[in-house]
């Protein structure tokens, strides 16, 4: 009987959606139902898999999920696009089920190729924050990737910019370990920063190797967390998956820690820890150094001290980041007051395009008064700013059809 219900639940949102379509006016949000609608029907096997255990977290997720997007569906039927604060809101979880939605078709690809190893064509794949490189031996490494940022439309973190490129590179530090956290509150542009100083040239020229590392994304119940991110350290780093596995297998997560230690020993090395929200004391105290009598149980320990490494955590906890690098290191990133900015990063969603024939001018008469609306509803937030601008772009093409 569960099974029929998470069935209908999938059928009425796909027959919904499909039925606002031939009505012949969009809804509010429709591009973003429509590619989880494309999403849910890519994940038929793995959604109706998770239905056949009943007490599988995937499958009651899964519900709750289709639960909200029906009734989310139906409000968006009755909103205009003049109601953005609601929409606003609406579309950050769409965003969630969305990249939810990805990840499922990313392992599922993942699993799926010979020895485990993703497709490189796979079109669900994150690009990577080193511009795009593959990993030495060809491999696309996607799963705790994060996107490139496009660094001329970030706007209003000039100040922040230099001040973090100073403390990584600054002259007198040598080859001292450095651990910095930058904390605040989703949606404050923590991540950006952290890739815009990932991407730059200077950054790039002084740390031989560099690993981005997302904290929030989660592998599948049956593996354990620690193991699987060191594993893709690894594999960013070039070492080739049947040697990791192999070493996992001889030497458990203790000989993981020491392959990272020795692909990174005498090297510079910079390490994002993107978005970390994990309690275990294993990720604690990044700058802890190894002791003959240790038991290898901190990832601290896979990390050489005194060749000039440095670890960058974000974080909307502050807790967490000060249990990783200590509260003397903390940066706090505080809500954007600058109307400028943030009329830029909206302008730059709106206007947004591959190239010239995709990109929607938009220079509007009353441009004072929405960079006072834009600052006061984004209440100091510059995604937010991003998604009002890409909502405004869905309207406006939605007017030009």
């Amino acid at each position: 009987m569960a099974q029929e219900i998470d069935q209908f639940l999938m059928d009425q949102f796909c027959s919904g959606l499909e039925g606002v379509g031939n009505s012949g006016s969009k809804i509010p949000l429709h591009n973003q139902f429509e590619e989880i609608r494309i999403l849910l029907e890519k994940n038929q096997k793995i959604i109706k898999s998770s239905w056949l255990a009943e007490t599988s977290s995937k499958r009651v997720e899964t519900r709750e999920k289709l639960h909200y997007l029906n009734n989310v569906l139906t409000e968006c039927q009755m909103l205009s696009w003049k109601n953005q604060v609601t929409l606003f809101n609406i579309k950050r979880k769409l965003i969630n089920i969305t990249g939810k939605l990805r990840g499922w078709v990313a392992n599922e690809t993942t699993s799926a190729q010979p020895n485990g190893e993703a497709s490189s064509s796979n079109e669900t794949n994150s690009a990577q924050p080193n511009g795009g490189a593959s990993s030495s031996n060809g491999r696309q490494v996607t799963r705790w990737s994060s996107q490139v940022v496009d660094a001329a439309k970030v706007h209003g973190f000039d100040n922040e910019v230099i001040s973090l490129e100073k403390l990584l590179l600054g002259q007198g530090s040598g080859d001292l370990f450095k651990a910095i956290g930058i904390i605040g509150k989703a949606g404050i542009g923590k991540t950006t920063l952290c890739q815009v100083i990932f991407n730059k040239p200077e950054v790039q020229n002084y740390f031989l190797r560099r690993i981005w590392v997302c904290m929030s994304i989660k592998p599948d119940e049956d593996q354990d967390t620690r193991v699987a991110i060191i594993k893709r350290m690894l594999e960013y780093l070039g070492v080739d998956k049947e040697i990791i596995n192999k070493v996992h297998e001889e030497q458990s997560l203790k000989g993981l820690l020491d392959a990272l230690h020795r692909e990174l020993v005498g090297k510079r090395y910079l390490i994002v820890f993107d978005d970390a929200r994990d309690t275990d004391t294993f990720y604690e105290k990044l700058n802890s150094s190894l002791t003959r009598d240790e038991n290898w149980d901190s990832i601290a320990y896979g990390l050489p001290k005194g060749c000039g490494g440095a670890v960058i955590v974000t974080s909307r906890n502050e807790e967490f980041a000060e249990n990783m690098v200590g509260e003397e290191n903390l940066r706090c990133l505080l809500p954007r007051t600058d109307p400028e900015s943030f009329w830029l990063i909206f302008k730059d969603a709106v206007e947004q395009g591959t190239d010239e024939k995709d990109r929607i001018p938009f220079n509007p008469s009353n441009a004072q008064d929405l960079k006072k609306q834009i600052l006061q509803k984004c209440d100091g937030h510059p995604l937010a700013a991003k998604m009002l601008g890409e909502i405004m772009r869905e309207q406006l093409q939605n007017e030009a059809n």
